[in-house]
């Protein structure tokens, strides 16, 4: 069995990195699009909660096989087959925008949620056979901000496309999509490969209880179940702040698809820019300082959100301030429940993980569906989420230092 390496510049990670940012954008540019097409194009109701529910729904179904699959078996396999079924699954997308079929997009938005529910414990849980324990606060940072780079870009290029393509040639995304698939297929098998942590483990057929069994062992950790509640909050958040930055963007400020793209690529500059620095600044101030440190940054620029009224390079930055001020307050606790498991649970537990995390986006599909409902503006909810925030922060507080 090959050692992990001690330093990032090794072919394995480097090639990881580029296989997980191509995976990243490609998601990030066919879901915001089908967000958009359906906002503003068909200029229907706001479906967006209903995207979050189905991308969410097949994490929450089949992690609990992936994790244990990604055990099973090399997860370097598991990886190159999840990049190969995410080319047939843009392909499907590619005709799903010619038929014009908003259903059929939804259908095939659930089925890019299915792909990533069984590519994320072997994406995450191969990251400490890559490289040592020491670096993995800087190799989570890297992984982090590439992650983010891509978002950026997939916002970036997403409000353009359906501005300059429209209803016509909006098919072309799908081919776009395709070709990015492709070269995460290259890039897949340039990691090298690795070994199966339980190959005599067997399947079993009620996955739930094996997440139940992960999450009691979490839970029976004090520091990692707390890790696990802080993590919890940001995929639920992050979530919300999407779908919230769309009608935000669309209803409140009058933008057009563009417009919405350059909020969404302020956003996670921001969060790419914190997740850069949050290495370096944990060890220069700790892990607790620096989840406090982010916390705080969240609440007063989302509160502050709540002005819509204010110029729009003010709202520009206050996107980027939120969104820097996410990167600190996530990496350690992200590298604290990535480094927690050993070796033979990590995968699971990190599946269970994820299970959750996608409990909480689905939650947050539901929310969105019911603020809908009752007509809530898109500037209320941002108090909304820096309330929660405040919440999460008073339950983590008494317990950081324990969480490095």
């Amino acid at each position: 069995m090959t050692s992990p390496s001690p330093t990032l510049r090794n072919r394995s990670f480097i090639f990881f990195t580029v296989t997980q940012y191509l995976g990243a954008f490609n998601d990030n540019v066919f879901k915001q699009i089908i967000l958009l097409f359906a906002m503003v194009v068909l200029g229907g109701e706001d479906r967006q909660g209903t995207a979050a529910i189905l991308f969410a729904l097949p994490f929450i179904v089949f992690s609990g096989y992936a994790g244990q699959l990604a055990e099973m078996f090399r997860k370097s396999t598991i990886m190159r087959l999840a990049k190969i079924a995410e080319l047939v699954i843009m392909l499907l997308a590619m005709l799903g925008f010619a038929l014009q079929s908003e259903n059929f997009l939804l259908f095939v938005l659930f089925l890019m949620g299915a792909q990533s529910a069984f590519f994320s414990p072997a994406k995450y849980g191969v990251i400490p056979e890559l490289v040592e324990k020491k670096i993995m606060v800087d190799a989570n940072g890297i992984v982090q901000m590439t992650t983010f780079l891509a978002i950026i870009l997939g916002q970036a290029i997403s409000g353009p496309l359906v501005d300059v393509l429209g209803k016509e040639r909006i098919y072309l995304v799908g081919g776009f999509c395709s070709l990015v698939s492709l070269l995460g297929i290259v890039s897949v098998y340039f990691i090298r490969e690795t070994e199966a942590n339980k190959p005599q483990m067997k399947l079993s057929l009620n996955p739930i209880s094996r997440i139940w069994l992960s999450l009691k062992e979490m839970a029976a950790d004090k520091p990692l179940f707390l890790a696990l509640f802080g993590g919890t909050y940001f995929w639920f958040a992050g979530a919300l702040v999407q779908l919230t930055v769309n009608n935000y963007g669309y209803v409140l400020l009058g933008l057009d698809a563009t417009g919405i793209s350059i909020l969404l690529v302020c956003l996670a500059g921001g969060i790419m820019m914190g997740c850069l620095v949050a290495g370096p600044l944990r060890r220069k101030i700790g892990g607790k300082a620096l989840i406090l440190t982010g916390g705080i940054g969240v609440i007063v620029a989302q509160s502050s959100l709540c002005f819509y009224h204010l110029p729009i390079q003010a709202i520009w930055c206050l996107l980027f301030a939120a969104g820097f001020s996410t990167g600190l307050y996530y990496i350690p606790l992200g590298t604290f429940i990535q480094t927690r498991p050993v070796l033979g649970k990590k995968a699971e537990i990190l599946a269970a993980f994820g299970w959750v995390n996608f409990v909480g986006i689905f939650s947050a599909g539901i929310l969105w569906k019911g603020f809908m409902a009752i007509g809530l503006a898109s500037n209320n909810v941002w108090l909304i989420m820096a309330s929660g925030l405040v919440l999460v922060m008073l339950v983590l507080y008494p317990h950081l230092d324990e969480i490095q």
